[in-house]
């Protein structure tokens, strides 16, 4: 991997590291239809601002595969595993805290990356995009109170443009689409408000009662192969 990025948050993975996560997603691992990194950040994303908590075995499952049929990686041991899941986390983990302790220099990881050509940076922005939206489809119902809200129902718009999903209905071209990526960090962090009170009750709620999960000694739902209290229960 040629791209070269830029960190600054606790757990921010390095260029090696990213490197590292990305060989294992798209070679190592014998997966079909892997999410790459940008679309990995848009997901998680979606998951980290959006109106519902989602757990990790549930989540992670989508990362393996990017399709309707569900996959798991050939991991060549549990150290591997542990280490794969724990770059995962460490990625989502950075994207938390730059959206609550840097949230005006919030910035997608497409624009901390350094591209060949333009054709791979808007293929980067799309990929993206696609990924926030298919954490947005995790909880399709959960996201219509913003959806039905005309001022803010604007940001999915923009992230649907640069997805390339309205390419028909809009009957621009990619470089059209790729125009409405500078409106994405905007986006995220309008989005972000919007749902920030509901995540607040969430998070009370939470305080107050204990979350059904799998038991410490069940297959972790993430597809790792492992007990859920060596992976995903930490």
């Amino acid at each position: 991997m040629d791209d070269t990025f830029r960190y600054h948050t606790p757990d921010e993975l390095t260029t090696g590291e990213y490197e590292e996560l990305e060989t294992f997603l798209l070679h190592e691992s014998e997966l079909k239809h892997p999410m790459n990194l940008d679309a990995l950040d848009g997901f998680m994303t979606a998951l980290i601002i959006g109106p519902d908590t989602i757990m990790p075995g549930e989540w992670i499952p989508h990362v393996w595969s990017s399709s309707s049929a569900p996959e798991s990686p050939r991991f060549q041991s549990d150290k591997q595993a542990e280490r794969i899941i724990g770059l995962i986390m460490r990625m989502m983990n950075s994207i938390v805290h730059q959206l609550e302790e840097h949230t005006a220099d919030y910035v997608p990881l497409p624009d901390l990356t350094t591209f060949e050509s333009d054709a791979s940076r808007h293929s980067a922005a799309r990929s993206w995009c696609l990924g926030f939206i298919e954490g947005m489809n995790m909880r399709q119902a959960s996201w219509n109170p913003l959806l039905k809200d005309e001022k803010s129902a604007s940001t999915i718009l923009a992230v649907s443009v640069v997805a390339g999903v309205l390419r028909d209905k809009l009957a621009i071209d990619e470089q059209k689409e790729y125009e409405y990526w500078k409106l994405i960090p905007d986006a995220v962090l309008e989005i972000r408000d919007f749902w920030l009170p509901y995540r607040r009750q969430v998070i009370e709620g939470l305080r107050h009662g204990k979350a059904s999960g799998p038991g410490r000694n069940d297959p972790c739902p993430c597809g790792s192969g492992r007990k859920y209290k060596k992976c995903c229960g930490k």
